[in-house]
């Protein structure tokens, strides 16, 4: 009955669709692993290079008023920082190639990035 049930429930493409993943299923999920290992890993590296990057950061000014300029050594910190080809920020579906951009992209899009400037501007040294 409840094969039956979820039959009717997915129309004629549903089941085919049910079926070829059946008949499938260990290439599919295999391949849904392994692109959630190559993810985690671009992720984990970001990680290591947001870390790097933040470390450059200079200590907050305790005047509230003081934005002056950082420099950021992005290259010294990819190179210090990188184990894996890939990067991915926190949000990131589809990994990207390791570059300078990709990272700088990645960091434009973190939270911890912007609260730790502070609104202070920031200057990349490559």
């Amino acid at each position: 009955m409840l094969k039956t049930l979820v039959a009717l429930m997915l129309g004629p493409w549903g089941l085919k669709v049910l079926n070829y993943y059946l008949q499938h299923d260990a290439i599919i999920n295999s391949i849904v692993f392994m692109y959630g290992v190559l993810l985690v890993l671009a992720h984990y590296n970001y990680s290591k290079i947001s870390e790097r990057i933040m470390a450059q950061l200079p200590k907050p000014a305790k005047k509230r008023n003081d934005k002056s300029a950082v420099k950021i050594d992005i290259a010294k910190a990819i190179s210090e920082g990188k184990n894996f080809p890939l990067v991915a920020g926190n949000i990131s579906l589809f990994p990207k190639r390791l570059s300078v951009e990709a990272v700088k992209d990645c960091l434009l899009k973190d939270k911890k990035w912007k609260e730790a400037l502070q609104g202070r501007e920031v200057h990349f040294v490559e």
